[in-house]
């Protein structure tokens, strides 16, 4: 794994402006936050000067400036000059007592280095208090060495932090980017193994707890997907090369037999139209199989409009009713209390699709049974029952009629190409319906029946 992919990584990238804001961030604060502090220790400092002043301002109303002398002069004496000064001039600037002062050269409230005022310039940051009376003046000071000291550690601790926080928000950001590049290897490692055809390969998920993660739920999901409709194209395939396989088989003998025919001398215009007659039949299962394309692939709102249900149906039982009465059966449509039901559905869709359902049922029903249509409007959605009372399907294989040319084997012996019912589902799902089968009869042993249920969901009904 190189250093420039991991700096390279968005979560690199993030952390650095994270890192850049913290630097702004405390830089600015810790700024802000030095000079507060720094000014309220030297606002306590000068006020702890001015208190100091003003008492001796006192001594001297009240004693005079041998008072105050005297003051300064014991005063002196027990104070570390270091920390605190005081001194007293008389009008001319001569040192009466005190530090060894010179005079300075202003009067109120200052911070100074006292190697400017001192005679022997000796160095300290004070601040000075001099007030000039009549016949005195008065110097109060008290040192700022605290001060500074304070505000240089307080400084040194701000860009100490600010390293450490800046540093550490970088090295998170680089593991985090090492953890992420980790994970689209391994995303990209996957994808690598699908394209050569490894269709069960997955992104292996460890914690579901960031977006990656997510990602790749969701990218497996896709290859589940993917690999189900590889396995069904497979399957699609593997059962249109064997169920054509026969009727071409079929049409070669007769041409065949219409070639032998003609070589000697007889009429092939039989075998010539029972081979139409067959390509007929092929052409037929190619149109169904492209038509189940055409639907999968299509916009699920594209052409729908609002259709009546019932009409439909209606339509329906008429068109098959004659073939229903040569088989001896009864068809008939039960429209009970759902009334004029308008779906919105692609009209062509849903005629083919009560067209295979009612013809499946009279084709492999069986004789004398009965068929019915009925609608059931219910709270959430819309039953479309088709029901005979035949033989119905075993309950192992109804999960398997919707598959492409799958046939169970009470209907082999009846035409079809097994495409019905899977057209049937593509329809359904093309509309977003639910489809089920079921017994007709479940007490019935002999003649169950198949209930064929297509559950329209009530956002697609319009009452």
């Amino acid at each position: 794994m190189r250093l420039t992919d991991l700096l390279s990584g968005s979560s690199f990238r993030t952390s650095t402006k994270v890192a850049i804001g913290v630097l702004v961030l405390m830089c600015l604060g810790g700024t802000l936050f030095i000079w507060s502090a720094t000014q309220a220790l030297r606002d306590a400092t000068e006020q702890q000067t001015l208190e100091e002043a003003v008492l001796l301002s006192d001594i001297y109303s009240s004693e005079g400036r041998k008072g105050l002398v005297k003051a300064i002069g014991t005063l002196s004496d027990l104070v570390n000059s270091q920390e605190r000064v005081s001194a007293v001039f008389d009008e001319k600037g001569v040192n009466l007592a005190g530090a060894d002062l010179a005079m300075p050269d202003f009067i109120g409230l200052r911070d100074t280095r006292l190697q400017s005022v001192s005679a022997k310039g000796s160095a300290g940051h004070f601040v000075l208090s001099v007030q000039k009376f009549n016949d005195a003046t008065l110097v109060v000071g008290r040192s700022l060495k605290d001060v500074d000291e304070t505000r240089t550690h307080m400084i040194v601790g701000l860009v100490v932090m600010t390293v450490l926080l800046t540093f550490g928000t970088l090295v998170l950001g680089l593991a985090a980017s090492r953890e992420s590049f980790a994970k689209l290897r391994s995303i990209e490692g996957v994808l690598a193994r699908v394209a050569k055809g490894e269709s069960d390969a997955r992104v292996p998920i460890v914690d579901r707890k960031d977006q990656i993660d997510r990602i790749s739920i969701q990218i497996n999901a896709n290859l589940d997907a993917l690999s189900g409709l590889m396995d069904s194209m497979r399957a699609t395939t593997t059962a249109i090369a064997h169920d054509l396989k026969t009727p071409l088989a079929r049409v070669g003998l007769v041409l065949n037999d219409a070639l032998d025919e003609i070589e000697a001398g007889g009429n092939a215009q039989p075998q010539v139209e029972r081979a139409l007659t067959e390509t007929g039949s092929l052409n037929d299962i190619i149109d169904t199989i492209l038509r189940i394309t055409r639907i999968r692939a299509g916009s699920p709102r594209k052409d729908m409009q609002m259709n009546d249900l019932g009409s439909l149906i209606e339509n329906t039982v008429e068109f098959f009713t004659p073939l229903a009465q040569e088989n001896g059966q009864t068809l008939a449509f039960l429209p009970g209390e759902a009334g004029d039901c308008q779906l919105l559905c692609d009209k062509n869709m849903v005629q083919q699709m009560l067209a295979n359902l009612v013809g499946n049922a009279i084709v492999h029903g069986g004789t004398g049974i009965s068929v019915r249509v009925r609608l059931a409007n219910l709270p959430d959605r819309l039953d479309l029952v088709v029901e005979d009372t035949g033989e119905g399907i075993p309950d192992g294989q109804r999960h398997e009629v919707f598959d492409l040319f799958k046939r169970i084997d009470s209907a082999r012996s009846k035409p079809g190409s097994g495409l019905g019912l899977a057209l049937v589902k593509a329809v359904a799902d093309h509309h977003e319906a639910a489809i089920a089968l079921s017994k007709t009869d479940p007490d019935s042993a002999d003649h169950p029946g198949l209930q064929v249920t297509v559950s329209f969901p009530k956002r697609q009904l319009q009452q």
